[in-house]
């Protein structure tokens, strides 16, 4: 398997209303450590980001975190992002992204807020513009994400995802599943014998 075996993590700089958003990121975080699966996130240490990574190296996993310069101070403990396998500062937010996905074999987004949003609907815009074939997870937590995919629907009814079949991302609804669907799609496309890579720079 040529890829690289992580998967990148988009989700909330807080915890959100419902406990149940930080329990499956605890999940998440502990299950990709057992898996010998690395994270790659925004390196935030609040928050839905803090406690996967916080899992991820309670399980003894491995975790890259990439955050801008101007963010550090706002989203970051000094002391926290020193427990992190690798730390990459950017200078701004389009370069902290790129590297994310540069590094990454897979996408999950946990909920979130805007930028959470953003970063996995760019994601999905770049599989179905044929830039990558890389699995994309909605995490769908007590149902989080049923509005963007009843949006989603709504944009295909209305004849504007003119490539909808690339768009699919894998909706879980449980934080337990997460790990095993990314595995079951990485041999899926082993089996096809293809290579779950970024096709070409963007």
């Amino acid at each position: 398997m040529s890829r690289n075996r992580t998967i990148c993590v988009y989700c909330g700089s807080r915890n959100g209303q419902n406990p149940n958003y930080e329990a499956a990121a605890r999940k998440l975080g502990l299950d990709m450590a057992a898996k010998d699966i690395g994270l790659v996130f925004g390196a935030g240490t609040y928050g839905i980001m803090g406690a996967v990574a916080d899992a991820v190296v309670a399980g003894g996993g491995r975790v890259t975190g990439v955050i801008p310069d101007f963010l550090k101070n706002k989203e970051a403990n000094e002391a926290d992002l020193k427990q992190f396998d690798e730390l990459i500062v950017t200078g701004d937010m389009h370069e902290r992204k790129h590297i994310m996905f540069r590094k990454s074999g897979a996408f999950v987004a946990l909920p979130g807020g805007i930028g959470t949003l953003e970063e996995i609907i760019e994601i999905m815009t770049w599989a179905q513009l044929g830039r990558h074939n890389l699995p994309m997870v909605l995490a769908n937590i007590d149902g989080f994400w049923d509005p963007l995919l009843k949006l989603i629907e709504h944009m295909a009814g209305e004849g504007f995802l003119h490539t909808s079949h690339l768009v699919k991302p894998l909706v879980i609804d449980n934080a337990a599943d997460i790990v095993d669907a990314v595995l079951a799609a990485w041999e899926g496309i082993d089996r096809n014998g293809g290579d779950a890579e970024i096709i070409e720079k963007l």
